[in-house]
């Protein structure tokens, strides 16, 4: 059962949390997600939904589901200046896909880690490409019921979601003493400390392999594998996705894990803090893995170079000849009138 002494605390009390860093992160996180949507979508001819793209477009969808459903309810709280507090049931539904979307999110990025592992090491299936493509959807589907079934434990009896400071977020309850919510913490942050685990341990050996030989650096450009502008960033993107996936997603998790071993049992500031560091993750990854690729920077400076030439050009043209000018008219109307006879004239010639 929910301890709605602390639910009853934390609806009541007026806190002086900013909202700004809660604009901030839901901005940034909602552009993020949407342009790496559009760049995914736009350039579908061009990778043709390549086995990696796949868990691309799992990864943003999540994270955009994550940024802009959960933070909309969050926001709501600050904008009431605290007086508006979740309902049980909306609270149970936003600690939910708080803990799916996060879930699913770095588990992703694990099978993301893992896939460039086995192409560097030549395990990969080598099968067609259909084949291949319709093997990353089932390891998607699959991600996709695992954290649902994970995440859907407090739904059914296993624990329950609780309300954390400042009374804006609600995610399953680390903080009660009941063996139930004990059981479903525990299995939670189990589960997402095996995956950062997992994740560290392969993205070291893949950062080792490509720094022991260039060719793998090369491999990993050559099938869109890694992302960013230049052709030697190879290993400084597998250092920043292992940084920034293990120091972002695991401090809320060995949080919980320490609540359920009795180390702690706060819920204040600190609990909030984690979680945005945590929501930071899944705004980090769409510019990480999408926007910031060498294609996709690529295109956008080759589209600002075509405007910068077409406004180039046509202030040329109206320099010389300014719009609507009778010169500008006639000249023109001399190169339709003669140019055909120029042509007829090379013809023949």
């Amino acid at each position: 059962m929910r301890n709605m002494t602390v639910y009853r605390i934390l609806c009541e009390e007026k806190e002086n949390e900013s909202a700004v860093p809660v604009y901030i992160q839901m901005t940034f996180g909602a552009l993020g997600n949407i342009l790496a949507l559009i760049l995914l979508w736009v350039g579908r001819h061009e990778h043709k939904w390549r086995s990696f793209y796949i868990l691309f477009m799992g990864l943003v969808i999540t994270d955009l589901l994550n940024n802009c459903v959960c933070y909309s309810l969050i926001l709501r709280r600050y904008i009431s200046n605290f007086t508006w507090c979740l309902p049980e049931q909306l609270c149970d539904l936003l600690s939910f896909l708080e803990t799916f979307s996060h879930l699913t999110s770095g588990m992703i990025i694990g099978a993301m880690a893992i896939d460039r592992y086995a192409y560097v090491t030549g395990r990969r299936h080598r099968t067609g490409f259909e084949s291949r493509r319709m093997t990353y959807l089932i390891v998607l589907s699959v991600i996709l019921f695992f954290a649902l079934v994970i995440s859907g434990l407090q739904l059914v009896g296993l624990g329950n979601s609780q309300l954390y400071y400042p009374g804006s977020w609600c995610f399953l309850d680390f903080t009660d003493k009941s063996l139930d919510n004990k059981i479903n913490a525990l299995i939670y942050s189990f589960v997402g400390i095996i995956t950062i685990l997992v994740t560290l341990i392969i993205g070291i050996k893949t950062t080792v392999l490509t720094c022991r030989n260039s060719e793998y650096q090369a491999l990993l450009l050559d099938n869109h594998l890694v992302s960013g502008v230049y052709d030697n960033h190879v290993i400084k993107f597998l250092f920043i996705s292992i940084f920034t996936f293990v120091f972002l997603w695991g401090p809320l998790l060995i949080d919980i894990f320490l609540h359920v071993i009795n180390i702690t049992t706060s819920n204040n500031k600190k609990e909030l803090w984690l979680i945005r560091l945590m929501y930071l993750n899944t705004q980090i990854n769409p510019w990480l893995y999408v926007i910031l690729r060498k294609e996709s920077v690529r295109r956008f400076f080759l589209l600002v170079l075509g405007c910068r030439r077409q406004f180039c050009c046509t202030k040329k043209e109206e320099l010389f000849w300014p719009s609507g000018s009778f010169t500008q008219g006639w000249f023109v109307a001399s190169l339709v009138e003669i140019g055909p006879v120029v042509l007829e004239k090379k013809s023949k010639m």
